[in-house]
């Protein structure tokens, strides 16, 4: 199963709001830009199997399991999505797998410097690489639950778009791989 990926507009609307350009971007663009993304149906009994093997195999040892919305996190929630919208990467991978409702990925395409969001849902398992600016957000119903994986004990650690981020090795090992391909 694909991801629906389209370029993202310019609309200063909502970050939570679809923002579909009309322009449609190939699934495997976005697989090319090194996203890494399954398609493994949610549990309805709380195993993970295929999940775990995933896991196991990239070497992860932690995970654990979030729901973000107004009931569970108050008022606190508007803040920590302005902190999920805000250019950033990452100097290991962020696996996320999605259980319930939707939210958006939003990524740069190099070497353009174009953003294209893909939007994901209950069974998405995404991992976008270290090095790979993005964004995330909640679509308009803002909430989402998600299983967080970790090679070891979890970490929100993120650099924003800035001198240091775009000189830090994972960056600029980032963009060496996307030139290569």
């Amino acid at each position: 199963m694909t991801l629906t990926c389209y370029y993202l507009d310019d609309s200063p609307a909502d970050p939570r709001l679809p923002h579909d350009s009309g322009s449609p971007v190939d699934y495997s663009q976005v697989l090319t830009l090194g996203v890494e993304h399954w398609h493994i149906p949610v549990s309805s009994e709380g195993k993970y199997e295929e999940v775990d093997s995933i896991m196991e195999q990239r070497g992860y040892h932690y995970h654990n399991f979030v729901t973000l919305n107004k009931e569970t996190l108050g008022d606190t929630l508007e803040s920590m999505l302005d902190g999920f919208y805000k250019e950033h990467m990452h100097e290991f991978e962020e696996a996320r797998y999605i259980l319930t409702r939707h939210g958006y990925w939003d990524i740069r395409k190099h070497p353009t410097e174009t953003w294209i969001r893909f939007k994901v849902g209950p069974s998405d398992l995404v991992i976008p690489p270290p090095g790979m600016f993005h964004c995330f957000m909640l679509n308009e119903k803002t909430d989402l639950s998600s299983m967080r994986m970790f090679l070891e004990t979890p970490s929100r650690h993120a650099l924003p778009r800035g001198e240091i981020a775009d000189t830090n090795p994972y960056q600029i090992d980032y963009l060496k791989i996307i030139v290569a391909h």
